[in-house]
């Protein structure tokens, strides 16, 4: 497995989809590899970013305030 083909494979490697045998392949270029590596874990930090902020309310966390000047400005 070359650079490339790892990353074709990550949606299928974090989705738990990979056969065993393209599994013990991705494995083992990801232990030969530390740009791969970096590029996994900066993948898995996004994939962790993305899921936090999309459980976020905007109502919840933005200020009373903020939120009240903002819909006067709009006219609402």
């Amino acid at each position: 497995m070359n650079c490339r083909e790892f990353a074709d494979f990550l949606d299928l490697y974090f989705e738990g989809e990979l056969p065993p045998e393209q599994r013990a392949v991705f494995d083992e270029h990801l232990a030969e590899c530390p740009a791969c590596r970096s590029y996994l874990d900066g993948y898995r930090k996004t994939v962790f970013a993305l899921k936090t902020v999309a459980r976020i309310d905007p109502a919840e966390t933005a200020p009373k305030d903020l939120i009240r000047a903002i819909l006067a400005a709009r006219g609402e």
